[in-house]
């Protein structure tokens, strides 16, 4: 995985890449707050579950901890921090302190310092000079490609004046170096789509964070998991590269990693179980055996591992205990307290703290302006909605319930039975288009939100753009919707003609789809959980509905709960739309009775029926009057949904990254010194088992030989493109099936042949055998084939 040194680094600040600075980090202390149990303590109460799974509510007991106890050390422009320690020693917790990412709910002390300033939550361009990778690959949105990744993190990170060609250049500088330029075309893909290994989608996680050219310190957590050892140790010698050269620093948590990528760190700092500091030091392995050694012990045999096993290699509270002590007194703590001391020494006076801060932190929150971040955010937006499989599905969604509600009141005639037919109609289409409207949102609001709140972490652009975008670039979809339903069935069902009654009746239900999707947006904004929304959709809707007007009427609804009409969209629509179609026309066969004990029988006048439904707001006005007002309630009900869902979701931002922490888990250890005398005999057990064939319930081998794996992944000239599903895509395979006929003119089949399908072998003739009782390892660069390997054997193995 090679790097150039043209092109994308050139974004670099020439006067910042000159200016040294020093992260400094002292005392801290992260403290997780008791948290009581309000449900029970019984696991299996219905209460703590649903709790739990609905509401995302944190229901265990909880006594209060430290998950970092008084961390202190330093990482300096052009240096790489390793930080390694057990899990559940606070390796997350401790970048997300220095990077001021830590839960709102957990209580940090001490002191995070830029050139010996205080970092404080004031300073919130400190988030874009420091960038944090986390160790989650799930963030990305699946359809776009790694190229298209890249692209809108450059186009975020630029000044906004770059052109299409230096943004192109950095992102092929990035690709490169990080060995993803084959994948460039690629999507990213998830569990449903497939896309690129988890390996490189791990990169990708990485890149996308590090592209920024105003970032000077990077937090990356756990940036090698899924990687292979020899693309673990390019990845971080890259890195180390790049700091020294342009002058960064980077702080990295890695898991077991080999000797050959520790030398590559210009520090380390080890936590114990409980999160204190057992070394921070230069990489040298002498240093190291006098800390993590016993006194006595001998270096070739206590010592027979790597770097990673022997600053982990303490399984008891008392071998970490004795670990801390000869750290303490060692000279490496003693330089430590010097070069902190040095550091506070030489930070600048109170009166100039600022200016300092100034002169390394961005000087505005985002490095675009409102209007180039609505313009690229639009552009991925148009990607995301035409590339979602959901999008072509809604229409025919619309087309099919259009025809269902269309023929179900097809046969209505003038008359009273026609007339309640039409008032059902009526109903029925306002719950099913706000029903729909909100359902098919959700799903699509969950998958797109995590993206957005790591963007926004990252100040790449902000939330609220982000939201205008969306409302504006899904209302053409409610137009659509609104109007395919009302196309097919207003005029099937023999509704009022005329356009004026047609557009009104198709204005309020595009004011229900705007509606349901502002709801659905809030729920996205409150809810912690995709299954709380669709809870809390479904119960609200059929709140509505049953309170809507028709069934039952407003006056015979009980006093204590005819206030929910008021605040009820389907009753809006439901007025607006009964005033519509029924008045100024007329019904033969009504039967009118009026307050007094009066009835009509034959023509009766359309607004006589009205006054018989006792709708909500018939008193204000003239009927012209109330339909106008009640089409527009139903948009300010739209507009103060999506503005309080936008205030919930930038007022409320950390509330979104408090993590549910359960007690405290840490590894079991024992309390006797000697330790482990069960290891022996249970090894000697498991070996004497395998030898006799014992356990092996099953096959005693599995052997597969000349496994191969090819996928289609389309023509040679179109073969890294991502495919876009479309109406005729979808539709027209089956309905020219059931004709007996083909689509393809002889033009297109021509170039079908003379076009070969170009293929992806994944695998290529393994052969292997795997023996009962035996471990093997499966090994291979990322994008080997591994999983596939794995997925294939499970395929090939019949059930028994």
């Amino acid at each position: 995985m090679g790097i150039s040194t043209h092109g994308a680094q050139g974004d670099i600040d020439e006067c910042a890449k000159d200016k040294e600075f020093v992260l400094s980090f002292e005392d801290i202390t992260v403290h997780v707050p008791a948290q009581s149990n309000c449900c029970g303590s019984n696991k299996n109460s219905p209460l703590r579950n649903y709790g739990q799974e609905y509401f995302g509510m944190s229901v265990e007991h909880r006594d209060a901890f430290y998950t970092l106890d008084r961390v202190s050390g330093y990482v300096k422009s052009g240096e790489t921090l390793l930080v390694l320690g057990k899990s559940g020693s606070g390796k997350s917790t401790l970048l997300r302190s220095l990077c001021g990412r830590l839960n709102q709910t957990d209580e940090l002390c001490g002191n995070v310092s830029l050139n010996g300033v205080p970092i404080g939550k004031s300073n919130q361009s400190w988030r874009r000079m420091c960038s944090y990778v986390s160790a989650d690959d799930g963030t990305h949105s699946p359809v776009l490609t790694v190229g298209e990744t890249f692209t809108f993190a450059a186009q975020c990170t630029s000044d906004g004046h770059s052109s299409e060609a230096e943004i192109e250049d950095k992102v092929d500088f990035f690709l490169d170096a990080l060995g993803l330029s084959h994948v460039k075309d690629t999507v990213v893909g998830d569990e449903n789509l497939r896309g690129v290994s988890g390996g490189q989608k791990r990169r990708v996680t990485v890149g996308e964070m590090m592209i920024d050219p105003s970032a000077r310190v990077f937090c990356l957590d756990n940036i090698t998991d899924g990687l292979a050892s020899t693309d673990s140790f390019s990845l971080i010698q890259q890195i180390s590269v790049a700091c020294k050269k342009y002058r960064l620093a980077a702080v990295i948590t890695l898991l077991q990693p080999s000797d050959e990528i520790v030398q590559l760190f210009d520090k380390i700092l080890v936590l114990s179980s409980e999160g204190e500091t057992t070394y921070f030091g230069p990489v040298d392995r002498g240093t190291l055996q006098s800390i993590f050694l016993d006194e006595g012990v001998d270096a070739e045999k206590g010592d027979s591992g790597g770097i990673a096993d022997l600053v982990m290699s303490q399984t008891t509270a008392s071998m970490e205990e004795s670990t801390i002590s000869r750290f303490k007194s060692s000279p490496n703590n003693l330089q430590l307290i010097k070069e902190l001391d040095v550091i506070k020494a030489n930070a600048a006076s109170l009166e100039d703290r600022e200016s300092v801060l100034k002169d390394f932190l961005p000087s505005e929150k985002h490095s675009t302006s409102r209007l180039y971040q609505l313009r690229i955010i639009a552009n991925r937006r148009r990607k995301l909605i035409l590339r979602n499989s959901m999008t072509y599905a809604r229409s025919i969604i619309a087309i099919v319930f259009g025809i269902i509600v269309g023929s179900l009141f097809s046969a209505l005639q003038q008359d009273t039975i026609g007339a309640l037919g039409r008032s059902g109609y009526i109903f029925l289409s306002s719950f099913l288009v706000l029903m729909l409207s909100s359902a098919v949102t959700i799903p699509d609001g969950f998958r797109q939100r995590i993206t957005l709140f790591k963007h926004r972490d990252s100040e790449f652009y902000s939330g609220t753009v982000a939201y205008v975008v969306q409302v504006v670039l899904d209302l053409p979809l409610s137009v659509l919707e609104a109007t395919l339903i009302a196309s097919i069935s207003y005029w099937w069902v023999g509704m009022t003609p005329g356009a004026n009654h047609f557009l009104f009746f198709l204005g309020t239900l595009i004011g229900l789809e705007c509606v349901g999707q502002a709801f659905a947006r809030f729920l996205c904004a409150v809810s912690r959980t995709q299954v709380s929304s669709n809870v809390a959709s479904s119960l609200c809707i059929l709140l509505f509905a049953t309170v809507g007007g028709f069934m039952p009427a407003y006056s015979t609804i009980t006093w204590v709960l005819r206030w929910l009409s008021w605040i009820t969209p389907v009753s809006y629509a439901f007025e607006g739309m009964m005033i519509n179609n029924f008045d100024g026309t007329s019904f033969f066969g009504l039967v009118i009775v009026d307050k007094d004990g009066t009835s009509t029988v034959g023509n009766v006048d359309g607004t006589k029926y009205l006054s018989s439904q006792s709708l909500p707001r018939s008193q204000w006005g003239t009927n012209t009057q109330i339909k106008i007002f009640d089409c527009l309630m139903l948009f300010v009900f739209a507009v103060v949904l999506d503005c309080i869902a936008i205030y919930y979701q930038e007022s409320s931002r950390d509330w979104y990254f408090n993590k549910i922490r359960r007690s405290r888990a840490t590894v079991a250890r024992s309390k006797d010194k000697e330790g482990n005398r069960g290891d022996k005999l249970i090894e000697d057990d498991a070996e004497a088992q395998v030898k006799s064939g014992e356990g092996c319930m099953g096959p005693q081998s599995l052997a597969v030989s000349n496994l191969s794996y090819t996928v289609n992944i389309g023509k040679a000239k179109n073969c890294c493109k991502p495919r876009r599903a479309t109406c005729g895509s979808l539709l027209g395979p089956a309905l020219a099936k059931i004709a007996g006929k083909s689509l393809e003119s002889p033009e297109a089949a021509t170039e079908k042949e003379e076009t070969p399908v170009k293929e992806l072998k994944l695998l290529n003739e393994v052969a292997a055998r795997f023996k009962c009782g035996r471990m093997t390892a499966l090994m291979g660069q990322s994008g080997a084939g591994k999983t596939t390997l794995l997925v294939s054997l499970i395929r090939l193995v019949p059930y028994t």
